[in-house]
């Protein structure tokens, strides 16, 4: 009997809701447009929600932002607060130029949703402006620029091509992060994502990934890379430093070049791999907890020794530093690179 007077009780609310909520669908078709002149060492931050954004290089000492959003609301039932319209806060001052987008809120007892059609911040500015970027859910692409980035997003991609800036700071949760042409220093942080870096001629580069794949071509710096389940490959690369820590997945590097490099590599699950250009100097020393996994490609070893548990020795006068380490996951160190794509 209870339960009959529940299920009553429930179905007479939610026929009351309908009954004073029902309402057709509202569309919301905006466009907003704002210029600003600016000068070198100005910043700009922009906080875009759930838009894309593109941001245009140009010869121009002015920000124009462009902004569209054209969405469809439906909503069915009581309505707690006074509904916000989507808006765009435009401010600036000496300094800097301010973009907030302010997208529709409003508490409801009942029925929501929120169908989008259309949200994007389109910018023109002259890419000396340093950039200040926070979203949730939309993707970043950025060309040609030659200032600092700061990028965060919950859940978004990002695309960098043609960067020249001094440092470029990207943090996201669920997204995948593109980098072509880098110079400067380069920190990414992705907790679930793959990031790929190509032709970068960089100072510093760290990336921290939790769930996906690291991958690094044709490109020269000091690397620090920490994943915890995905593989790390790197490919016809110039380090002057190199630092990999991976919890589960495979590690494959080819080394272009050796005479300063000072690499050490940690794994706890998984293979390694690497290649070196042919007469490379080396100095190098493989842990693992068996030394049968350990296989070492040259023709002729200076100083060799072997342990139970360790191989080590050096080619070619052996001016670089490999160190690894692997609790369960086999070696393989060879003259040669390892991938030749």
């Amino acid at each position: 009997m209870a339960k009959k007077q529940f299920g009553a009780s429930i179905l007479s609310v939610l026929v009351f809701l309908t009954a004073i909520g029902t309402a057709a669908a509202e569309e919301i078709d905006k466009n907003f447009h704002q210029s600003f002149n600016v000068k070198e060492g100005d910043s700009l931050f922009l906080r875009f929600g759930d838009g894309d954004v593109r941001l245009i290089p140009w010869e121009k000492s002015i920000i124009d932002v462009k902004v569209r959003y054209r969405a469809d609301i439906d909503q069915v039932g009581i309505r707690l607060a006074k509904k916000q319209d989507f808006d765009v806060e435009f401010r600036q001052t000496a300094d800097a130029v301010y973009v907030t987008g302010k997208e529709p809120t409003g508490a409801t007892i009942g029925f929501y949703n929120e169908r989008t059609f259309e949200y994007f911040y389109e910018i023109h500015s002259p890419g000396y402006i340093a950039l200040d970027l926070e979203g949730d859910d939309g993707d970043v692409a950025i060309e040609n620029w030659a200032a600092g980035i700061r990028c965060r997003l919950d859940d978004g991609d990002v695309s960098l091509k043609n960067i020249a800036g001094g440092k470029t700071t990207i943090r996201g949760e669920d997204g995948d992060v593109e980098v072509d042409n880098l110079s400067g220093d380069l920190d990414i942080e992705v907790d679930d994502g793959d990031v790929r870096l190509t032709s970068s001629p960089m100072g510093n580069c760290r990336v921290e990934v939790e769930d996906g794949e690291i991958s690094i071509s044709q490109s020269t710096g000091s690397f620090g890379l920490l994943s915890d389940d995905g593989d790390i490959v790197m490919k016809k690369i110039e380090a002057s430093g190199l630092d990999i820590s991976s919890e589960d997945g495979d590690v494959e590097v080819d080394f272009m070049a050796a005479e300063k490099l000072d690499a050490d590599i940690r794994t706890e699950d998984g293979n390694i791999r690497i290649g070196l250009e042919k007469g490379a100097p080396l100095s190098f020393q493989v842990t693992a907890n068996d030394p049968d996994s350990i296989q070492v490609g040259f023709d002729h070893i200076d100083n060799y020794r072997q342990d139970q548990h360790m191989k080590s020795g050096s080619i070619n006068g052996g001016t670089g530093r490999l160190k690894i380490q692997t609790a369960d996951g086999d070696v393989t160190i060879q003259e040669g690179l390892v991938r030749l794509d």
